[in-house]
């Protein structure tokens, strides 16, 4: 896949993930109130994931340069907060989209 194209997807697959530790939020808060971490492997190995994406993305002058996984991260997490419900997958999508409009590289003479 092109660097864009891959990272929109591994996008969506964020929200997939997303959405279903959300069904297992009793669970996760349970181990986590028992002095387990579930989320410490897997939160590091998706910010590796997605600053190797986002580098693809601004080596091939298709994202912005000033994006970090960190912002990125907190940014999908808050559009799986707000609609990752399964009935609410359209608008996740439609945030999905434009949140990667605001990920593109603007070209010279101001557009994107």
């Amino acid at each position: 896949m092109e660097p864009r194209e891959a990272l929109r997807a591994w996008m969506g697959r964020f929200i997939d993930y997303a959405t279903a530790k959300l069904g297992m939020a009793d669970a996760l808060r349970a181990l986590v109130e028992s002095g387990v971490n579930p989320y410490a492997q897997s939160h590091g190995m998706m910010l590796a994931a997605l600053t190797s994406l986002l580098d693809a993305g601004v080596e091939a002058g298709t994202i912005r340069p000033d994006i970090g996984a960190t912002d990125m991260f907190a940014g999908l997490t808050g559009i799986a907060l707000a609609s990752g419900k399964p009935e609410q997958r359209e608008q996740a999508e439609h945030l999905l989209d434009l949140t990667l409009d605001g990920l593109s590289a603007i070209r010279p003479g101001g557009r994107r």
